[in-house]
């Protein structure tokens, strides 16, 4: 069960993650954005960003994501995003940055989403929206339990706001696998950031590298 259980969950983080504020057109049809890639480079283990001023370091032992894996976990992402809302879905681009793994359960992902044809919101608002998605995905696992704790953090020029999920294996309480995500606006787009790890020392590890890659 534990494999099963992890498993579902990193599919759902492609379903909410990839999601920006639904835009309801004038046909009836929702907007949600897909994935594209950016002009991002990586040297000497440290990633440059090229969408806004922004780079990171890779952590030893850990390697690149590569994009025909996102793509896929994307596409069944998308499917359950149609299943888990109930509505007509239209597909825009969404702009991966970058994505680092140890392996499949301590992983590293970026992207940066275009907000321009979506409804304005707050950062309060996004959240809010992103969190109530969240737990009425996660509550479709069976056998599963979450705990979802929030918060606001200042990173650098950029105000966040931060969810972390942990799942539990609702048969034995043991804690399984946790998320953590990073959404900011910047530059009229999404930047968001997805940490997930089933061993808190790579947790700690991902997390610290990603806070010093904004406060340094």
């Amino acid at each position: 069960m534990p494999n099963k259980f992890t498993v579902l969950f990193l599919l759902l983080y492609m379903n909410i993650f990839s999601q920006e504020k639904i835009k309801n057109n004038d046909d009836g049809i929702d907007t949600i954005t897909s994935h594209t890639s950016e002009t991002g480079k990586v040297e000497n283990r440290i990633y440059n960003c090229g969408s806004f001023k922004w780079k990171i370091k890779i952590p030893e032992n850990y390697f690149l994501t590569e994009e025909k894996e996102l793509e896929k976990l994307e596409e069944k992402g998308n499917e359950e995003i149609k299943k888990n809302l109930q509505r007509n879905i239209r597909i825009q681009n969404r702009r991966h940055l970058i994505g680092f793994k140890l392996d499949n359960q301590n992983t590293f992902s970026a992207s940066f989403n275009p907000l321009d044809k979506t409804q304005k919101i707050t950062l309060d608002e996004h959240q809010k929206l992103i969190l109530e998605l969240l737990k009425k995905a996660f509550s479709k696992i069976e056998n599963a339990k979450f705990e979802f704790k929030t918060s606001k953090e200042k990173l650098g020029d950029y105000q966040f706001y931060k969810i972390k999920v942990e799942g539990y294996n609702k048969l034995d309480n043991k804690l399984v696998i946790t998320q953590i995500y990073y959404n900011s606006f910047i530059k009229e787009n999404l930047f968001g950031v997805l940490i997930t790890y089933n061993s808190a020392s790579q947790g700690e590890l991902l997390e610290t590298n990603f806070l010093n890659s904004l406060n340094n």
